[in-house]
């Protein structure tokens, strides 16, 4: 039997305290669904996992490197292409974690800038070399840390999402704490919780409980502005809960986000103002690609939006309160898991399940990563998946595309300081000068991976324009198949003072 606690997700939390399960709906049977296509399984490992613990635990990608974490203390780093293990780190053993169940890894890891970052439930934030796997610098934060943490472009700034909202930003290379923000408070608010984004040098933006959007300051941790995504409202506290728990979308200077029981938004930052809503709830992150918005709602259906004029194009309903994860964009499928370890790609333009496949026996709780036209999926119980689908190279180009969008999106984002109060521990510019003089080497490895961006790009267009020339030669056949069946069909006409078979006579 499945446990409970995977089948409650996302589940509840009063502070850092974990909260007793709840009766939810029953999920839907599995669908049973004729797979019109096979994947290929490029690689496959074991990583540790999660057993049947709750966790937004997710791989992170660097360079040519993988690098993920299990509960029980374990960080890997496996090569992309093989998954062949480069190093391995075991956080078990550290003395904070003598007496605990264990280290309690959770959220899920990051890597960036020659760093790697996760964080425990043990409340604790570890930095390793993404090298060797060396620990650089550990810190007790305060309460548990169930999200994945985020770092800065290039002031080596590390940001800390606590369970009960405060962000602690950390300077990467000595580990001192720099500051201490965000909006603590005591209500019932969900388990899950979406990555603090941090937003170039400039700010972090990261959801709240009480169903608001808080844009930061990196340089000394002042809440610059608010976005209230949705009131909280109901006769109780479960009834109120409100939480923006997925990671905010920054697109065309725009901010997308969604609240659970709080709906879809769209945030301006040129207005300061919402200029749309709709009624979608969730706590999961929006897929996108050039002309949709996807969504997970917490009831497991699936929505496809237009991203142009906010028109609903199809629903799928029949995975109904299967624990779905977030959804990624794939080529032109919508792909996304649930707790019984199945792995569904939706028809894009439809919204029909084409493809449903069980590579493991094992709960899928966060959402696939596409990377260089491949799919890399985790399982609860630690396997991780390299799986291929792409035979027009669809996949590669618009992970590509969405990876330019994302940098543009975030170069837009302007924000005037609204004159809320928040206390926090800021930084001299003198100090500011300094760290950002000490991140020149990360500065450099950082204009690196631009330049391997900008390959990427040059192959994304190639393999655009071919995509163009393929579709507009099958455009032409299908024309020329049209008017040949015309033709076929133009002699079969009734001839005038002819009776059709079944006329009788009068």
């Amino acid at each position: 039997m499945k446990s409970k606690l995977l089948l409650a997700a996302p589940l509840l939390a009063i502070l850092c305290i974990g909260c007793a399960n709840k009766d939810v709906d029953a999920p839907v049977e599995a669908p049973e669904i004729e797979n019109r296509f096979d994947i290929e399984n490029l690689w496959s490992t074991s990583t540790g996992g999660v057993d049947e613990f709750f966790s937004q635990m997710q791989p992170s990608v660097l360079g040519s490197s993988v690098y993920i974490a299990s509960r029980d203390g374990d960080v890997t780093a496996l090569s992309l292409d093989k998954g062949n293990r480069i190093w391995q780190t075991d956080l078990s053993g550290e003395e904070e974690n003598d007496n605990k169940r264990s280290a309690r890894l959770s959220g899920g890891v990051s890597a960036y800038a020659g760093k790697v970052a996760v964080g425990s439930e043990n409340g604790y934030i570890y930095v390793l070399n993404a090298s060797d796997g060396k620990l650089a610098w550990k810190d007790y934060v305060g309460c548990e840390i169930v999200s994945a943490p985020a770092f800065s472009s290039t002031t080596s700034k590390l940001f800390v999402l606590d369970s009960i909202g405060r962000v602690s930003a950390y300077d990467l290379l000595t580990g001192k704490k720099l500051w201490v923000s965000g909006d603590s408070n005591n209500n019932l608010h969900l388990r899950a919780q979406g990555k603090p984004l941090a937003v170039g040098d400039d700010y972090v933006i990261t959801g709240g409980a009480q169903g608001q959007v808080f844009i930061i300051s990196q340089d000394n941790g002042m809440i610059l502005n608010q976005v209230t995504v949705t009131e909280n409202y109901g006769s109780n506290a479960l009834q109120r809960v409100s939480d923006v728990a997925a990671t905010p979308l920054l697109l065309d200077g725009k901010m997308f986000t969604q609240a659970y029981r709080g709906g879809f938004v769209t945030y301006d930052f040129a207005t300061n103002t919402i200029v749309n809503r709709l009624p979608y709830h969730s706590s999961k992150t929006l897929g996108f690609d050039d002309n949709h918005f996807v969504i997970t709602g917490d009831n497991g259906h699936v929505y496809c939006i237009n991203r142009y004029d906010n028109t609903e194009l199809w629903v799928n309903a029949s995975l109904t309160n299967r624990n779905v994860t977030a959804p990624v964009i794939y080529g032109n499928y919508v792909v996304v898991g649930d707790f019984e370890g199945y792995l569904y790609f939706l028809n894009l333009n439809s919204g029909v399940i084409e493809g449903m496949y069980e590579l493991e026996d094992s709960p899928i709780m966060t959402a696939p990563l596409v990377v260089n036209g491949n799919l890399l999926v985790f399982y609860a119980n630690g396997e991780l998946e390299m799986v291929h689908y792409d035979p027009n190279g669809q996949a590669a180009a618009k992970s590509i595309e969405a990876l330019n969008e994302l940098s543009k999106g975030q170069a837009l984002v302007k924000v005037k300081d609204q004159g809320l109060n928040n206390v926090a521990i800021g930084m001299s510019a003198e100090q500011l000068s300094k760290r950002r003089r000490e991140a020149i080497t990360l500065v450099n490895k950082i204009e690196a991976q631009q330049k391997a961006i900008e390959a990427q790009v040059a192959e994304y267009n190639r393999r655009k324009a071919e995509y163009e020339r393929q579709k507009a030669a099958y455009e032409k056949q299908r024309k020329e198949y049209e008017e040949q069946k015309r033709q076929e069909l133009s002699g079969f006409g009734i001839m005038p003072g002819v009776k059709s078979e079944g006329e009788g006579d009068e």
